[in-house]
């Protein structure tokens, strides 16, 4: 009798590689395609210009189609699903991650760098924002983000074991932060503070009723997202260098090398 979950892990890999297989033939179409024709690297910025035109709920099999004059059957010939579609999109509109801008560069400028560049790939395009994390990243932009990333972490000292946990923490950060500033009402978050104000019991509620009237819980809230971001951030890479300056961490390291 077969085990179930190898099989069912099979299917999973399965599927894994065909995502990637998609997301590496549409990055080798758009660097070796003299001029435009029905491919995966066409269909797949046909469909990103749906999506950030109309949303993902605007995209369809058909809808692409009907962009590029063709049945969507002569789509599926190139992309098997919507959710492979929608993975190669995701990789194309993220594009290449932003370059070192010189030697001398801090990993800590270099992060900060990265966020704001990521931070600004959401915002114009907000429809990646609703897309399913099904995978770690598998496409070659994404990955490319990830290294960009990986690396200043790596530099400043971080064991390897600490890379990848703390690299996908922060992008996740940002992009929930990103699909909050994308999603938020200004003027709902300006009467925020006014409604707990009125609601709060400060026996019950002590730290949330000293905090009204400072910033997020004020009448002029916009619902600007950004300034939680770069404090988030800020707090988090102070961490890491206090960490990583302090006697245990160094006596860890001298023993490791």
């Amino acid at each position: 009798m077969p085990d179930a979950n190898r099989t069912e892990g099979s299917k999973s890999t399965n599927e894994l590689s065909a995502v990637a297989d998609l997301l590496w033939r549409a990055d080798a179409d758009r660097a070796e395609q003299a001029r435009p024709r029905l491919g995966v690297d066409l269909i797949v910025r046909t469909a990103v210009a749906v999506a950030d035109a109309e949303g993902l709920d605007g995209l369809s099999m058909q809808r692409v189609a009907s962009e590029l004059g063709c049945t969507a059957m002569a789509l599926y010939r190139h992309v098997a699903s919507k959710d492979q579609l929608i993975a190669a999109m995701t990789d194309a509109a993220t594009g290449r991650p932003p370059a070192t801008s010189s030697p001398d560069t801090t990993w800590r400028t270099e992060v900060e760098s990265w966020v704001q560049a990521l931070w600004g790939v959401y915002l114009v395009h907000p429809w990646m924002l609703q897309a399913k994390t099904l995978s770690a990243p598998v496409g070659p932009n994404e990955l490319a983000w990830l290294e960009a990333l990986l690396a200043p972490l790596h530099r400043a000292g971080l064991d390897h074991g600490e890379l990848i946990p703390l690299a996908t923490f922060v992008s996740s950060a940002v992009r929930d932060l990103a699909r909050v500033a994308t999603e938020l009402d200004p003027a709902k978050a300006a009467a925020y503070g006014q409604v707990l104000a009125e609601r709060l019991d400060p026996d019950r509620f002590p730290t949330l009723c000293s905090l009204l009237g400072t910033e997020g819980l004020d009448d002029e809230e916009d619902g600007d997202v950004t300034p939680i971001v770069r404090h988030g951030m800020q707090c988090l890479l102070d961490g890491i260098e206090t960490r990583l300056a302090s006697p245990d961490v160094r006596r860890k390291e001298a023993r490791d090398e």
